[in-house]
């Protein structure tokens, strides 16, 4: 299992135990990539998680904005 399947499988798990959110648990994998870049850079899967991020913060906004137009939950 390499360290992209090992990072997913414990996000899958923080998530599921309710440890953490998607969003939460990116920002905290963000920070360690960022934290330990010196050391191991991989730009392109650090740049992948922040443009991931960013996509998942657009979804729930998009989403939140269709239930108020709806006047569904908030």
């Amino acid at each position: 299992m390499d360290d992209w399947e090992r990072m997913v499988s414990s996000m899958k798990e923080r998530i599921k135990e309710g440890d953490s959110t998607p969003i939460e648990y990116l920002n905290k994998t963000i920070a360690f990539f960022r934290e330990n870049y010196h050391k191991d850079p991989q730009p392109a899967l650090l740049w992948n998680l922040i443009t991931l991020r960013d996509e998942l913060n657009h979804l729930m906004e998009t989403s939140k904005t269709i239930r108020e137009i709806e006047g569904g939950e908030q």
